[in-house]
């Protein structure tokens, strides 16, 4: 009688920690942002930039998913860079510095579903 009330006990503890832990996952809201990297001419090392922010990107959880945003200041041979590496990863976008707060607005009305 001992060992049932003991297993029981045990049982009813690891559900509700089942429980809480489903209720804790879903009140957690999703945190879009972004990591603003500038492109100006003379810029060596883009492509190895993007590639490291990209990969730390892909292991986080999903609700701490950030896109890179190429931000392009000038007109130089980096934009071609940037546009390559627009169309190589998913979360990578090329903006010109004059469109910057019309494309973020634009991505937070998307995201969370009023336009």
């Amino acid at each position: 009688m001992l060992n049932l009330i003991l297993i029981l006990s045990v049982v009813l503890v690891i559900i509700i920690a089942v429980i809480v832990r489903i209720q804790m996952n879903e009140k957690i809201q999703p945190r879009q942002g972004y990591i603003l990297i500038p492109c100006v001419s003379g810029m060596t090392d883009l492509e190895r930039i993007v590639k490291s922010y990209y990969w730390e990107e892909f292991f986080q959880p999903e609700h701490y998913g950030r896109d890179i945003i190429l931000v392009q200041l000038d007109k130089s041979e980096i934009n071609f860079t940037a546009k390559r590496l627009e169309q190589d990863y998913s979360i990578v976008h090329s903006v010109d510095i004059t469109e910057l707060a019309d494309f973020i607005k634009r991505r937070e009305l998307k995201c969370y579903g009023k336009l």
